[in-house]
């Protein structure tokens, strides 16, 4: 039997109620250093329909034999939002399931018990690292009885992997501010990567460190051949982003002008106008411009792959998931190393079960380290 998945019914923060055994449609997106999102349909009139019809979690599991099954780490969803017509007579509605993480939207930052907010903002140390940032707001959350069931695997010291944590870096956090904004703020600073490594545990690591898995070299390396893995390999390249001159504005008086005297541009000077609060040197705004316009010579490509679990030596969550490095189809069709974006997996009612990869090269790689370095440029307390 090939690779199937389905979709296990939970009490909120508890045990099993059980499968959801004729969904119409399933789509589930798992990106990398982001939220995953689940959606399918179900005819509120098929058995099983109870099941749903109250909050609930939702666990997406995978199999690669039909025997055994296993729940993806990143496969906790909730059940927040349904639509459906009540006068339908098939009964069909749609589903909707952000990820477990997404309790963290719901979950905001308050100011300290004893020290003052400045400027409306929780403020932390220029040696704050990403995980006594994190650590501290989830902390003071439970104290005040959020989070019920939610776990963590890092510390203010460590990170999920018990690697000493890095990249310390002075910010403030406006009051109110929820904490899956925080996390993703930390992650566009460079200063952390995250995943769920259970259904309802965050584990969050050094930038760059084991959620970099390079799987595309070594003797168990992965390797999407264009026919047996890859059904289809589209590209969509764009100029849009391309600039020779950068115009950086500054709180205060900051103005700051950088320009790339080589760029060979085709239809000659390009501007680009940045607005970042929080630059207040002349430096930094310098700092901005330059990384800016060296990125604005480069054509942007965004890369999906559309995958076969049918043929298949290599199958997602099985032997690969979002953040790996692999080998995929780039130019003419060329095996290149790869890092994972997104793993996006499709089924119908049929049970036919497709996906479709999202991929950055070397070059688009290097664009996240220049809009990481830029954040982290403006990121001020």
């Amino acid at each position: 039997m090939p690779f199937d998945i389905r979709l296990i019914v939970y009490d909120p923060n508890g045990n099993r109620r059980g499968l959801l055994a004729h969904p119409l449609h399933i789509q589930a997106a798992f990106p990398f250093n982001d939220l995953p999102a689940l959606k399918f349909s179900y005819s509120m009139r098929a058995p099983g329909a109870d099941l749903i019809s109250t909050p609930c979690e939702i666990g997406l599991q995978w199999s690669s034999d039909g025997n055994t099954w296993f729940e993806f780490s990143e496969g906790r969803f909730l059940l927040i939002r349904r639509e459906g017509d009540q006068l339908a007579q098939d009964g069909v509605w749609q589903f909707d399931c952000p990820s477990y993480l997404w309790t963290l939207q719901k979950t905001v930052t308050y100011a300290h018990a004893t020290i003052a907010p400045v400027n409306g903002q929780r403020v932390f140390s220029a040696t704050a690292t990403a995980g006594f940032i994190m650590q501290t707001l989830l902390n003071d959350a439970v104290a005040r009885g959020a989070l019920t069931g939610f776990s963590w695997t890092f510390n203010g010291s460590t990170d999920s992997a018990a690697a000493t944590w890095g990249n310390a870096m002075g910010m403030g956090v406006p009051l109110g501010t929820d904490l899956l904004s925080v996390l993703l703020r930390l992650v566009s600073y460079g200063m952390a990567d995250f995943r769920m490594t259970g259904a309802r545990q965050l584990s969050a690591y050094m930038p760059d460190t084991t959620l970099l898995r390079d799987l595309s070299t070594g003797a168990s390396r992965v390797e999407l051949r264009s026919g047996r893995d890859v059904t289809a390999a589209p590209d969509v390249v764009t100029l849009e982003d391309m600039a020779s001159a950068a115009y950086v504005v500054g709180d205060d008086s900051i103005r700051q002008e950088v320009v790339n005297v080589t760029a060979v541009m085709p239809w000659g000077r390009w501007e680009t106008g940045i607005r970042e609060v929080g630059i207040t040197t002349t430096t930094a705004a310098n700092n901005i411009g330059t990384v800016t316009v060296l990125r604005g010579v480069r054509q942007q490509v965004q890369r999906t792959r559309e995958i076969t679990m049918y043929q298949a030596r290599h199958l997602p969550l099985r032997d690969y998931r979002a953040g790996d490095m692999i080998l995929a189809p780039g130019n003419g069709g060329v095996l290149e190393p790869m890092r994972v974006q997104q793993v996006t997996l499709t089924r119908s009612a049929r049970g036919v079960v497709a996906g479709n990869l999202i991929l950055a090269d070397r070059r688009e790689d290097y664009n996240l380290r220049v809009a990481r370095q830029i954040a982290a440029l403006s990121a001020r307390p």
